[in-house]
Formats: C-alpha cells, sequence, structure tokens
C-alpha cells in the first residue's frame, strides 16, 4: 500500500445510507485520513488526480470501506462511478473493514 497523503481532500459515498457517513469519518480517520479533508461525494463534481473516494461496499450490506485515489481522466470517458465519477480512472489503495474480523479455531 502506498502512503496516505492525509493533505487530500477525500470523496465519502455511502450509498443513501447516512446513518454509516459519522462511522466511515472515524473508520478513515484511523487510517490517517484528516476529518476536515472529508466531504459527501457529489454527482456533479468528482475528485482531481491524487484525491480520495471512499466508498461502503458492497453497497446493499457494506461490510468494509474501499478507499480508490483518483490516477486523472478515464480512458475514453469510460469510468467506474456514476455521474462525474465516471469520467475518472482511479485505483483501489486501501480496504478498512466495518467491524474487526475473527477467526476462530
Amino acid at each position: 500500500m502506498s502512503a496516505i497523503d492525509s493533505t487530500k481532500k477525500v470523496y465519502i459515498i455511502v450509498h443513501g445510507q447516512r446513518n454509516m457517513l459519522e462511522p466511515v469519518k472515524e473508520k478513515l480517520a484511523g487510517a490517517g485520513f484528516k476529518k476536515e479533508n472529508m466531504e459527501m461525494a457529489s454527482l456533479e463534481k468528482a475528485g482531481s488526480a491524487g484525491e480520495y473516494c471512499a466508498m461502503l461496499w458492497p453497497p446493499t450490506a457494506p461490510t468494509d470501506i474501499a478507499v480508490s485515489q483518483v490516477t486523472g481522466p478515464a480512458e475514453g470517458g469510460q469510468g467506474r462511478g456514476m455521474g462525474a465519477w465516471g469520467n475518472v480512472a482511479m485505483q483501489q489503495v486501501l480496504k478498512i473493514p466495518l467491524k474487526p474480523r475473527y477467526t476462530f479455531f
């Protein structure tokens, strides 16, 4: 994993589960992101190269927060996201479990 640049914005996608916004912020802060750089993502404006997108994954029954870094414009305008996020390319840099995972023997 590359080092987190805590000076960059983090756009958060909770897929309509607004009750998860604060827990996601807490988990991101624990991973080294600054709360003052966190904001809800918008379909109208995507992040810029070097900024981050953190989303609950999978959308309907999230178990993790997938954190990706925007790498630039999507090739041929075919990004993975919706709205403006479909115009940027991203690379996943971190996956944060929402709950601790235990292995029992």
